[in-house]
């Protein structure tokens, strides 16, 4: 009789538990676990989730993740976040989600401590007008899609120290012109590798201004529009480009020692007098049919060049056991 007035609450009907449990914090979600076999899963059940900035021992967030992924994903409908960043003096935040919209509290763009920020595919809300991160170092935007073209240009606006800046796009990113105007960057990386099947029919690519740049990596085979100033002290550049209206690109790379280029088109504009006076290191694709033409324009100067890679692609088909391997061999000369 004592055992029974004891667990009393097991006896209630299951909803009227989850709505308990609904209410509770998830490390008091979690004890309930101990209670009895019943209790271990019947967490699972409840639609509502709250996870506060006192919940987030690594721990505790892996058993979570591990038991949502053995019961029903479908059940879960609502997932309370309360995080308290700015006053944790955090350096480093991350926060992906899929493709969900997130609007982050006005408190967060005040956040002065914020060295590291990493978004990755979420629908991004706009900056404040109010909004500085201004200790932020290193920004990644990986998959992220903005309301239009300015919210970018607001978002990189508050960061007036940003050195690192990584952007992978995506059929989700909702930009149609991708305007990187930071004074104070040194490392840029651009991947624009996958469209998915949102790519814009109109004008779409990047615009870069970035004079104290030193180091570009820009994988791009989709835009149709690039656009760059001048960039003095750059150092070392990796440029796989399709598109041809890249009006100011060969001028934009006369600084540097280190180059390694690509572009199928053999028409890229160059600009009178640009002189390639520092280069060492140089990487030339052969897949544009004048490659030859690109080549000794760029090497005015042969006697700086310390190192030439002339790289080919070649398509190999093997054939074996009825199946057929299609192979992408790249050749390098030195």
């Amino acid at each position: 009789m004592e055992n029974y007035r004891r667990d009393i609450i097991s006896q209630l009907p299951d909803d009227l538990l989850l709505r308990i449990l609904s209410s509770l914090s998830l490390k008091e979600v979690m004890a309930t676990s101990f209670l009895s076999r019943r209790w271990r899963s019947l967490w699972k059940l409840g639609s509502k989730l709250k996870i506060g900035d006192k919940d987030f021992s690594e721990l505790l967030v892996k058993w979570v993740s591990r038991s949502l992924a053995i019961s029903n994903p479908q059940i879960l409908k609502s997932l309370d976040l309360k995080l308290i960043p700015v006053s944790c003096g955090l350096r480093e935040l991350r926060i992906e989600f899929l493709y969900t919209s997130l609007e982050l509290p006005s408190i967060f763009y005040a956040c002065g401590t914020l060295e590291t920020l990493i978004l990755c595919r979420l629908h991004f809300a706009d900056v404040p007008p109010n909004g500085s991160l201004s200790s932020l170092k290193t920004l990644r935007l990986l998959s992220v899609k903005f309301s239009r073209d300015e919210s970018v240009q607001k978002l990189l606006s508050i960061c007036p120290v940003l050195e690192e800046l990584v952007v992978r796009r995506s059929g989700y990113s909702n930009v149609e012109i991708f305007t990187i105007n930071v004074p104070s960057l040194t490392s840029l990386s651009i991947d624009y590798l996958r469209a998915g099947s949102h790519q814009p029919a109109g004008v779409h690519g990047f615009v870069i201004n970035a004079p104290t740049l030193r180091y570009l990596n820009i994988r791009d085979r989709h835009s149709n529009y690039l656009l760059f100033t001048n960039m003095p002290v750059l150092v070392k550049a990796n440029v796989e480009a399709v598109c041809d209206q890249s009006e100011s690109l060969i001028g934009s790379l006369a600084s540097v020692r280190h180059l390694s280029l690509c572009s199928k088109f053999s028409n890229i504009p160059y600009h009178a007098g640009t002189s390639f006076a520092f280069l060492e290191h140089l990487e030339l694709c052969t897949c544009s049919s004048e490659w030859w033409n690109l080549l000794s324009f760029i090497i005015t100067d042969p006697l700086t060049l310390r190192v030439l890679k002339l790289k080919s692609v070649v398509l190999v088909v093997i054939f074996h056991d009825g199946y057929r391997f299609l192979l992408k061999t790249v050749i390098g000369k030195k």
